[in-house]
């Protein structure tokens, strides 16, 4: 899978902020298209370590390249930042309203099943060359998020998926970083039964703007 991204950062002040991220995603290398999804939310820093935002996003699955479903996502997140010597770490804890159109003889239905997910990332970052103020840093990047799901329609599929990722990131400036990272996906599907294993190159644009 190749998943591309754009990822904004408004800066209100010190304590409010708007991160918002578009995103495209295909499999089967680049022949086939897999999700398009838009997403922000309004966070607030509690203190110099810990954020928490409320957010929203709209999913929109490829059922074949011309046919999507949709999927609504209210979030909720608490994400602690810390550091360990030079290591910069990030632990966060999202929790997701899931609203996904159903699919009936491979057309979307506009109706929707409604399910929670449960997710944790932890992220370590570490600075390859002396850390430079004002820019022009390079980190190596190492994590792994679990996902687990609830609610009345999940059956089997109690765990949804783990992604373990390492990256490079290089932040250009205190305002523009980029981000290349590699992938794998362990991922249940909804008989319970059958985990699937998927490969990801990610390609991320991160974006800051004071106001």
């Amino acid at each position: 899978m190749v998943w591309v991204g754009y990822f904004s950062m408004i800066k209100f002040n010190d304590k409010w902020s708007l991160n918002s991220d578009a995103q495209f995603r295909t499999r089967n290398e680049v022949k086939n298209y897999s999700q398009a999804l838009l997403r922000t939310g309004l966070s607030y820093k509690l203190n110099e370590k810990v954020d928490v935002t409320l957010g929203l996003a709209h999913f929109r699955f490829f059922i074949t390249n011309d046919k999507t479903r949709g999927e609504w996502r209210p979030w909720q997140e608490f994400k602690l930042n810390d550091k360990f010597g030079n290591c910069k770490l990030s632990h966060r804890f999202r929790v997701e309203q899931r609203f996904n159109e159903t699919v009936k003889n491979s057309e979307a239905t506009n109706d929707y099943q409604f399910n929670f997910r449960f997710r944790y990332r932890f992220d370590l970052r570490y600075p390859i060359l002396k850390e430079n103020k004002s820019g022009n840093n390079i980190y190596a990047l190492i994590g792994n998020e679990i996902m687990v799901n609830a609610g009345n329609n999940i059956s089997y599929n109690y765990f949804d998926q783990d992604r373990l990722y390492i990256g490079v990131n290089y932040e250009i400036n205190k305002k523009i970083a980029l981000q290349l990272q590699y992938m794998h996906i362990w991922q249940q599907a909804s008989n319970g039964l059958t985990l699937n294993s998927n490969e990801v190159i990610r390609f991320n644009i991160y974006h800051t703007i004071s106001i």
